[in-house]
Formats: structure tokens, sequence, C-alpha cells
């Protein structure tokens, strides 16, 4: 019904417009020597009209094709790129799949890519290092270097990564202690930093980047203690060549907490065990770490010990068995120590007692000594025999 009503108006417009035309007609002159022009009005306003549409026309289409134009030149710019793209994400699968040499051409074809190219880069170097071409992966490095300063960090890591598998220790350590000025606690950095030290048994420079570490979050309280230790025990076992003034001073140097440790007291007792001199010292540190934690290898020592006063360490022993239960070191240990004051039948208890736990191999061999020299050959064959029965053969022959 609406639509009706508009036409009919437009309908009743355009006579009305008609009639006032036609009883009213004018002209328009226009005169430009030597030319004149006359025409009437309405014919003047129509083609007015006219023009103007065609003008708009003519400038609408000219701003179609220059769209035209900027989308297809578009459409060819980005099908180049996204060749260049898939090839660069086709070396990057190939990366992955261990594909070195073809990784590498097809990373290199993406390097003119509008985005920077520095992933190519670093895939060629790592495809590089892994066909042993050192030379290229170091070229490759110092391009991605040279397009983007600004990622330095994202750079050395990959080029410290690569020079650890390469087993350029030195050359690794100097970029990553590098890499640590510009960001201390980097969680990457840190963790090669430690495989570095660690793989160059640089123990003294581990431990000075545990704080680090510990900041970084990469380790809790509890394994914080546990690496420290280990560090220590490391420390410790190198100082074999130390003399033992230089030995107390490397002891004075472990954090109280880490002497606290068994395991860490236990190697700086093996390594007070090379001199004469030590043996009050070793025998006073043992005696304080067994009495609240349990370390086996420091009782076996204890039973070692040359004191004169034998029957004190008995005593001692004797406590520690009362603590801690039947441990096999524990009679292991009593039973030598009373093979040294010939306490002959308590030695062969302890000994049986021991044997009894389960296979071993000292405590068989202790046994079989003390058998023969109380003049029991077959009784000690019969030990040494049931001794060597309970292990396979590698191990006896290691």
């Amino acid at each position: 019904m609406l639509r009706l009503i508009i036409w009919l108006i437009i309908l009743i417009g355009s006579v009305w417009l008609g009639v006032e035309i036609v009883q009213h007609q004018g002209y328009l002159l226009i005169v430009y020597q030597p030319w004149m022009v006359q025409m009437p009005v309405w014919f003047a306003l129509l083609s007015a009209i006219v023009i103007l549409v065609l003008f708009y026309l003519l400038i609408t289409s000219v701003d179609f094709l220059q769209f035209w134009w900027f989308r297809v030149k578009n459409w060819f710019r980005f099908r180049r790129e996204q060749r260049l793209y898939s090839k660069t994400q086709l070396g990057l699968i190939m990366l992955i799949e261990a594909r070195w040499k073809k990784a590498e051409r097809l990373l290199l074809a993406g390097i003119n890519q509008s985005v920077e190219p520095l992933l190519n880069y670093l895939g060629a170097a790592r495809a590089a290092q892994e066909q042993a071409a050192y030379d290229r992966r170091d070229s490759y490095i110092k391009k991605a270097y040279d397009i983007a300063p600004d990622a330095e960090l994202a750079i050395g890591i990959t080029q410290a990564d690569l020079e650890l598998k390469q087993d350029q220790l030195e050359h690794a350590i100097a970029t990553l202690n590098h890499l640590r000025t510009i960001s201390p606690y980097h969680p990457r950095v840190l963790k090669l930093l430690e495989k570095a030290y660690v793989r160059s048994a640089d123990w003294q420079h581990l431990l000075s980047i545990l704080p680090e570490m510990r900041k970084a979050k990469l380790l809790t309280a509890e394994q914080l203690e546990l690496f420290e230790k280990n560090m220590y025990i490391e420390i410790l076992k190198a100082a074999n060549m130390k003399s033992v003034d230089e030995l107390h001073a490397l002891w004075d140097q472990v954090p109280r907490r880490s002497k606290k440790q068994p395991d860490v007291v236990c190697e700086y007792v093996k390594q007070l065990s090379r001199f004469t001199n030590t043996r009050s010292e070793m025998e006073e540190l043992i005696r304080k770490t067994i009495k609240y934690h349990w370390q086996p290898e420091l009782v076996k020592i204890y039973g070692t010990l040359p004191f004169a006063n034998l029957n004190r360490q008995l005593v001692i022993v004797g406590a520690w068995l009362k603590i801690y239960g039947s441990k096999p070191e524990l009679l292991l240990t009593l039973g030598r120590l009373c093979v040294r004051v010939q306490l002959w039948g308590k030695a062969k208890d302890y000994f049986e007692k021991c044997l009894v736990l389960g296979p071993n191999k000292e405590a068989a061999l202790e046994y079989g000594k003390l058998l023969e020299q109380l003049d029991e050959p077959e009784a000690a064959l019969r030990v040494y025999r049931e001794g060597l029965a309970s292990f396979p053969c590698h191990e006896i022959l290691v």
C-alpha cells in the first residue's frame, strides 16, 4: 500500500512538472564567440544532471579500478610470500624430522620473506651443526646477530646450546656468562650453564649460580639442599691431591648445613683417611654424625680405625646397634672389632647374623678368614663357597 502511494506521488509530480514546463517555456542562451547556443531551460537542466551523473560514474570507476589493481598486486605479493613461508615451514618440519641437509636448503630458500628471517638462520645453524659444518653454523649465527641485534638473548642461547653439543665448553660458558649480564635469572641460560659446569667438573662456579637458580625457581628448597650436598661431595672428591692443611681449609668453606649431611661427612672422612695424623678427627666426626644420622660407609670406616682402646669402639658400635637395629654394616663392624680383640665366639656370632640378613661378600670373606685362623678349613671353605654362590659371575669378576 505504501509503495502504491509513493508511485502515485511520483506520477502526480511528474505530470505537474511536465505541465509547468510546457506552460512556462524558457530558453537558455550561451554565447561564446563565434558560437551561440540556445536551448530550453528544461533541456539544459536535464543535460547538466546527465553530465553530473556521467562524471560521478567516471570518478567511481577510476576508484574501482584502483581498488582492483591494489587487490591484484597484493594477491601476487601474498602468493610470493606464501611460497617463501611454505619453504620456511617445510624447512622447520624437516629440522624436527632430523633431515638436516634438506632442512638447511629449505630454510635458506625462505630467507627472503618479508618478515625477519631470524628463525631461518637459527634453524639453518642447527642443521649445519648436525652435519658437522661448523663454519657454516658460525656464519648463520653471525648473520642472525646482524639482522636481529635485539634478539641477542635468543640467538645466544641457540649458540651456547650448539657449542655444548660440540663439547666447546669454554666457548659455551663464555657465551652464557655474557647472557647472564643481560638476563641474570633467565631459566634457560642458567640450565645450560649448569650443564656446562657439570660437564667441565667446575663445581665451585656451579655453586656460585645456585642462588640465581633458586631465585629463578628452577630449584625448590629441598632440591637446592640436595644439589648443594652433591656439589660439596664432588668438590671433596676432587681434593685427592691436596695436603691436609688444604683439605682443612676446604672443609672450613663448607656451610654448616652441608657439614651436617652424612654423605658430605663421609667423603671428607675418606679424604682424611689418606693422612695418618687425622685419626682422632675422623673418629670424632663419625661418632657425632652416626649419633643422629645413619651412614653405612662411616660405620665401616669406623671399624677400621687403628685405636689402642678397641673396647671403647666396641661399646660405641654396640650402642649404635641398639639405636639402628641389626644393620649388616654394624654386624660386620662388630665382627671385625671382635676379631681384633680376639673375642672369637662373638666375632663368629656377628658374622653369622650378618650373613643371615643377605649375601655379603665382605662378611663372607672376614668370616672365612676367621675360620681359617681358628683352624677350621672345611668350615671356611663352605663359607667361601656360599659367599661366591650368592653373587652373579660378573659381580665376582668385578
